[in-house]
């Protein structure tokens, strides 16, 4: 490509006057174009700086995040009650487990858990479901008995419990047919035997009969264990089987509901039939919360309805064995009753929720002393119960013991010191970087000189030392060492009191602790190293960006170094604007991705000038070599027409001669 690199493509005829013009300008453009390579090196730099800068934020506000944001609980720093945990132990943890906050006495408590706290909840007394129906109608000009010897000898599949047996009819009157019916599924099906009598698993009855024909039931036997039936066949009979449609059964057919089968399909499987209004809707109030429902809705799809809903304060659920709804309250406690109401249509009413059972209060004993809640769990001075079964009557119940749990408060500050010394140290390296003025940033023209991993190798080092002496880094570790070791308004006690101190000023703001010593001041002065570590103003207790001086030199004075702490990095990375408009101070300065700060700050508002300042040289550059080609142009037209008179007078001479 002619002249500067990518700022142009035209095709050139040169040379013609055997000038090597491309060359000529190259060289020519080499030098012009130095102003331009060095611009883009600054431009490079301060994009390097501003990467330098945003991985600082970034590690702060990992830091940030790990110990000192609520969410992370397990690190959380910032309680109160972070460096006085307690540990809780229980006798029997199956029947009672417990924590405890740091307010909690240092003891043992006897605990006999009389009645658990239960929910009230509605549900049917009796099955649901109709159970498989069929109808065998004699047809006109056909006796029963007719119709019934035409059956005989067929057969149908029975499905019971996901297996599937073949079943011949039989009979010649009803209650011929009902007991060849039932004595073919106990055998094909067997019989449960139970407390030494055998029962069968199957109950089929006769409904409605009529000279001309009768209604029959198939239906599971309560007490067996027997649950889902289902019935399958072809429509119309066969050589062997009996057609679904003279038996007055459905393909698929079954005594239980399907949670995943349209309403509008289960309407007469219930033992009280569906029904609609006219658009085919339906609407009911659960503890005057209103549901809307489909015909088209599936039975999980209502239940969906109810229980993703808070406000019903209820969960409905479906027992395939029990072929019972239950409606169970969310809210523990005696007196919590559930209402329920159908507006349009019936579904509650075929719901059949006739058994109603009351919700109870937990009774428990606590050293003595009996305590009545509407839950299973609840805190007491300090500690929080949680029961899960009630003690059998001549128990004299378990025993949950409080103590201090320094171990875990001390692994806690043990990595808390790790990860703040990678912290520094990361700072540190940043602040006392060397800067190697050997290594700018490479040009393009060096770029397609080397190899990639030269270029790479190249710009690690020319990438170290950008933040040497950085006023702001330096100002963030002093403002961080400063807090650790100014005395905490009101507390008699140091980090040093504590075991937690630096050895020397070479370490540069890196800590070390002494285990034995905290553990020490953990079981003796609690209270003290809570308020050292996590103490706040009473007046300025939380961290505001629209603080006034008086306000922050208030809080900061009486202020728990890990607050302190805490303040600062949030002072330097916080995302939301203070009094002033400003955000955090590295974010003003470099900004940070995900936040409106990544393109509003000050060095890529640098960056934008140098982007301006390098697109109006490249214009200039390229004005340049279009004159340089010019005037070789014209400097070729010229030397070609020079030899053209040469040429002339040469031939002249000659011809004279």
């Amino acid at each position: 490509m002619n002249g500067i690199s990518g700022f142009t493509s035209q095709m050139r005829m040169t040379g013609l006057s055997g000038f090597d013009t491309e060359t000529m300008v190259a060289e020519l453009m080499r030098a012009e174009r130095i102003p331009l390579d060095s611009l883009k090196q600054k431009r490079t730099l301060l994009e390097w700086k501003q990467e330098a800068y945003r991985e600082i934020s970034t590690a702060l506000i990992g830091f940030k995040s790990k110990f000192f944001d609520i969410i992370n609980r397990a690190t959380y720093m910032l309680a109160q009650n972070s460096v006085k945990a307690m540990a809780v132990t229980s006798s029997n943890s199956s029947y009672i487990t417990a924590t405890a906050t740091g307010e909690a006495d240092i003891r043992e408590h006897n605990i006999k858990i009389l009645q658990l706290a239960s929910a009230g909840s509605l549900r049917n007394s009796s099955g649901i479901s109709k159970g498989i129906t069929g109808s065998i109608v004699a047809d006109e000009g056909v006796s029963l008995s007719d119709k019934l010897a035409a059956l005989e000898g067929k057969k149908i599949f029975i499905e019971l419990d996901g297996v599937s047996k073949e079943i011949t009819l039989g009979g010649t009157t009803a209650e011929e047919f009902k007991q060849q019916l039932k004595d073919a599924l106990d055998v094909a099906f067997g019989k449960v035997t139970k407390d030494g009598e055998s029962i069968s698993k199957f109950d089929v009855s006769i409904l409605n009969e009529t000279e001309n024909g009768f209604d029959f039931t198939i239906n599971t036997n309560a007490g067996s264990g027997a649950t889902r039936i289902r019935v399958y066949g072809p429509p119309g009979p066969t050589e062997e089987l009996a057609g679904l449609n003279d038996l007055g059964l459905i393909e698929g057919e079954s005594n239980r509901l399907s949670l995943n089968t349209p309403l509008l399909n289960l309407k007469e499987a219930f033992n009280v039939p569906l029904e609609f209004d006219a658009e085919g809707n339906a609407e009911f109030t659960i503890n005057g919360e209103t549901i809307r429902i489909k015909s088209t809705d599936t039975l999980k799809q209502v239940f969906d309805k109810i229980n993703n809903n808070e406000k019903t304060k209820a969960k409905i659920s479906y027992d395939e064995i029990t072929d019972r709804i239950t409606l169970t309250s969310t809210v523990t406690g005696a007196g919590n009753t559930i209402t329920v109401e159908d507006v349009t249509g019936n579904f509650l009413t075929a719901l059949n929720l006739d058994e109603s059972i009351n919700g109870h209060d937990a009774i428990v004993t606590i050293d003595g002393e009996t305590i009545v809640r509407s839950t299973n769990n609840f805190n007491i001075n300090g500690v929080t119960y949680n029961l899960h079964k009630a003690h059998e009557a001549e128990s004299k119940g378990d025993t949950i013991t409080v103590s201090r749990d320094t171990e875990s408060v001390i692994n806690n500050i043990k990595s808390f010191i790790e990860e703040y010394n990678k912290l520094i140290d990361s700072i540190n390296g940043k602040i006392s970087e060397k800067y190697d003025r050997n290594y700018l940033p490479l040009t393009d023209a060096q770029k397609d000189a080397m190899k990639e991993k030269d270029i790479e190798k190249w710009e690690d080092k020319a990438k170290t030392g950008l933040l040497r002496n950085d006023s702001i880094l330096q100002d963030l570790v002093l403002s961080m060492r400063t807090a650790l070791y100014e005395k905490v308004e009101g507390v008699g006690i140091t980090l040093k009191d504590i075991g937690i101190e630096s050895k020397s000023y070479s370490d540069k703001g890196k800590l070390y602790l002494d285990e034995d010593k905290l553990k020490n001041a953990l079981l003796t002065k609690p209270d003290e190293v809570a308020k050292l570590l996590n103490g706040v103003s009473a007046e300025n207790p939380s961290y505001s960006r629209t603080a006034t001086s008086e306000q922050r030199a208030d809080r900061y004075k009486k202020s728990g170094v890990l607050q302190r702490l805490s303040d600062i990095i949030e002072d330097h990375v916080s995302t939301f604007r203070d009094k002033d408009g400003n955000k955090g101070i590295l974010l003003e300065k470099a900004g940070i991705e995900g936040d409106l700060s990544n393109t509003k700050n000050l060095l890529s508002e640098q960056l934008g000038d140098y982007d301006k300042r390098i697109s109006d040289m490249i214009y200039k550059l390229t004005r340049k070599e279009e004159s340089y080609y010019k005037k070789f142009s014209e400097l070729e037209t010229i030397l070609a027409r020079m030899n053209q008179q040469s040429m002339w007078l040469t031939s002249m001479f000659n011809n004279g001669s």
